[in-house]
Formats: structure tokens, C-alpha cells, sequence
């Protein structure tokens, strides 16, 4: 059976893309063995939305049950404008399960990780830890490692981030992540903190859990409990400050964020009163600039996730084209009869995958563009990419001719 060899480079530490695309080939068949570099699992990021595209995957999985109990079901948004908190916008997403046939899931980046890792341990990836991978050899292929170890394979895929070394090494130069000059705040409420305030009952209540949204005068700003209220997640979108250069996240505190939002709608600005002292971060938003191939020569070696379309998060939809990549590239490799056929498959995977990514990556730039206007009518671009199977695709789409 073919194996599949996944590097990773911090600050990702065994991330989602890695995670699904290891479970999703263990469960057709294949042998897979995961090389992280660290050398103990840890955990970063905060609130998380999985929409019906993604979560599908993920309950084919046979993880329903799990995400079910720390994640939230997204009931509606309501879109407001920044400076009175008049609504401009709302939606309802009630049936959105019975029509798009998988929930919307609201999950801390943690609990989603720490479901897939028991996933992966349990159907029997192979995860090597402290395993840094310093080289690639697309003819054979395999990677090198720090200690000068070769690990061979039949395929090696690498998602290994946006920062990603392999990307790099397939393009014969740095590539560097493509700052849209905006940074995100991202902050942690604890629940608690905002149920003692009687002001705060629309923000927390979970029978109808909403994203409130509030946009315009170059900004926007959202917030929604996580973890069944254990906090609420606040994350803004914003002119970078002290994100910038080589700052990717700064610690930063709450008064920063507090001031750039003080002329905001008071309600908002009763939230961000709430906000911890510490514990909150600015975040450098980037993306990456589209590739015209995700394959290093011999067809053999493939970049997923954000290693080849890093997108910024106003698209809503970072995680969910990485799960994708992963349930994609498993269903078309269990389409093959020999290993010569891995090249076909590959080059099948990319020119399915990278029309969609590259559309979804754009509409999370007009999000951004629409939301920061002065006046903002509030609203995404975004919904009817819910409403979409890669699976059945995968196992349809006509293959490539090498």
C-alpha cells in the first residue's frame, strides 16, 4: 500500500489539515506515517467555524458525537453596523443542516485538534514526534531529516502552514506569506464573566447561538461563545499596529484593543470591557499568492492546505479547504490500480482543488473589502460554498492523462 509522509514546521504542531488528510487515507487502506517536528503536542488559536462543506467530512469520520459535545451549532449572524449597533443584516440557519445535509459547527481550534489527534492514534497513524524534515527529494520520493535520516515513501504531502518550508523548496526561493496590512485581535471572555452582566444575555445565549457581526469604518469586529459558554470568542479585523515585518503575533494589552474600538456601538464596547488583561494577541494577517502548481517536479510530492492557498480568515473558510484537501487527495488515491498512477492522481487533485481554492481565498478578500467600508451593509459572499460534497466529487472527476 502506498504511505503518505506529512512534515511539519511550528507553529502548526500536527495541525488540522495534517490531522484529516492522515485519517481520511488510513481509512482507505493506506499505510501513513505523520513527522512532526516538535516534540509534544501543544495548542494554538481560538474560536473556529466549521460549516457544512468541512463538518460532513468530519462526521463520515464517525466524529459526531465528539464535536458535538464541545462544539455549538451556528443558529444565525446578525450583521451590525459599527457605530449604533443598528442590524443591517440577519440570518436565519435553523434547517441549515437538513438542507446541507451536515451541521455548522462553532469549536475552539483546540478541541477540534484534540478530536482529530484521538482519531488519528486510534485508527493507527503512525506519528513521529521530533522528526524535523530539512529536505525533499521529489525523484524518489523522500525527506531527509535533521539527523540526516531518509524516509522513503510512495507520496509525500506537505502541510506544513503558510510559513511552509516545503512551498519554499519547490519554488527554489523564499516565499514569504503576503501581508493584507491588517491584523486580527483575538481575546477569550470567560463566560462567566459575561453571564454576571444581565446586558450580556443576547451575547450568550447558546438555544440560538449567533455571530454577531459589526462592520464598517475600516474594521469589523465578531464575537460568539465557544466551549458551551465556557467563553466567548472576540476576534477583530483591523489596520495592523504592531503585528507588521517579522512580527507575525504579538502579545498585546486588552487597552489596545479596547481604544481602537472606544467610538464603536456601546454594546460592543461593554464586551471589550470584559476583556482579560492578558491573553490577548494581534495576529499578522497574510495569504499567499496563488501558486499555478502545488506538485514538485515528478508529480509525487503535493502542498495542501495552507502551504499552497493560505487565505485570510474573513473567508470563514481556512480549515474548511484543508479538510477538503485531505478527504480529496484519500478518495482519488483509493481510485488507483498501481503506483504508477500516483502522478495522474496528484495532478487530478490539484487541477480540481486550486479553481475552488482560489475562489473561496478571493471571496474572504471581498468579505474583508465590503465589511471595512464606511458604510457597510453587512452580509457575506460566502454561504453557497456550504452547500458542497469534495467527496463525491473526487470520486467522479474524469482523471488526469501524464
Amino acid at each position: 500500500m502506498p504511505s503518505a509522509n506529512m512534515p511539519s514546521d511550528p507553529p502548526l504542531k500536527l495541525n488540522i489539515f495534517f490531522l484529516t488528510t492522515a485519517i481520511a487515507c488510513v481509512e482507505k487502506g493506506f499505510d501513513v506515517t505523520a513527522l512532526e517536528y516538535t516534540a509534544q503536542f501543544s495548542h494554538v488559536g481560538a474560536g473556529l467555524m466549521i460549516s457544512s462543506n468541512a463538518s460532513r467530512i468530519l462526521v463520515d469520520m464517525g466524529l459526531r458525537k465528539p464535536l458535538d459535545a464541545c462544539g455549538i451549532h451556528l443558529r444565525r449572524t446578525v450583521f451590525k453596523k459599527w457605530d449604533d449597533g443598528a442590524v443591517l443584516s440577519k440570518t436565519i440557519y435553523l434547517d441549515a443542516e437538513e438542507k446541507l445535509g451536515a451541521p455548522l459547527w462553532q469549536v475552539h481550534r483546540a478541541d477540534l485538534h484534540d478530536v482529530l489527534l484521538a482519531k488519528a492514534k486510534s485508527v493507527g497513524v503512525n506519528i513521529r514526534m521530533g522528526a524535523k524534515v530539512k529536505k525533499f527529494n521529489p525523484e524518489e520520493p523522500s525527506v531527509v531529516l535533521d539527523d540526516g535520516e531518509v524516509v522513503r515513501a510512495d507520496i509525500v504531502i506537505a502541510s506544513d502552514g503558510y510559513r511552509s518550508r516545503a512551498r519554499s523548496e519547490m519554488l527554489g526561493r523564499q516565499d514569504d506569506p503576503r501581508s493584507s496590512g491588517n491584523s486580527a485581535y483575538r481575546a477569550l471572555i470567560p463566560g462567566a464573566v459575561m453571564r454576571s452582566d444581565p446586558e450580556m444575555a443576547e451575547f450568550m445565549d447558546m438555544e440560538n447561538q449567533t455571530t454577531f457581526s459589526w462592520v464598517g469604518d475600516g474594521a469589523h469586529i465578531l464575537g460568539y461563545p465557544i466551549r458551551q459558554g465556557e467563553f466567548y470568542n472576540v476576534v477583530s479585523t483591523q489596520t495592523a499596529r504592531r503585528a507588521t515585518g517579522a512580527q507575525y503575533v504579538v502579545p498585546v494589552d486588552s487597552s489596545e484593543f479596547m481604544e481602537r474600538f472606544q467610538s464603536w456601538d456601546p454594546k460592543l464596547v461593554g464586551i471589550l470591557k470584559k476583556l482579560p488583561k492578558d491573553g490577548v494577541l494581534e495576529w499578522k494577517l497574510c495569504d499567499l499568492e496563488p501558486m499555478e502548481s502545488w506538485l514538485f517536479p515528478g508529480a509525487k510530492i503535493v502542498l495542501i492546505g495552507d502551504a499552497s492557498h493560505a487565505m485570510l480568515p474573513s473567508s470563514a473558510q481556512g480549515a474548511g479547504m484543508g479538510i477538503e484537501d485531505g478527504a480529496a487527495i484519500a478518495e482519488l488515491l483509493a481510485r488507483a490500480e498501481s503506483k504508477s498512477q500516483i502522478p495522474a492522481i496528484l495532478k487530478t487533485f490539484q487541477s480540481f482543488r486550486l479553481p475552488r481554492t482560489m475562489f473561496v481565498a478571493d471571496s474572504g478578500r471581498r468579505n474583508a473589502k465590503k465589511w471595512h467600508e464606511k458604510d457597510a451593509k453587512g452580509g457575506t459572499v460566502t454561504d453557497d460554498m456550504w452547500n458542497y460534497d469534495v467527496k463525491t466529487e473526487a470520486r467522479e472527476i474524469p482523471m488526469e492523462v501524464v
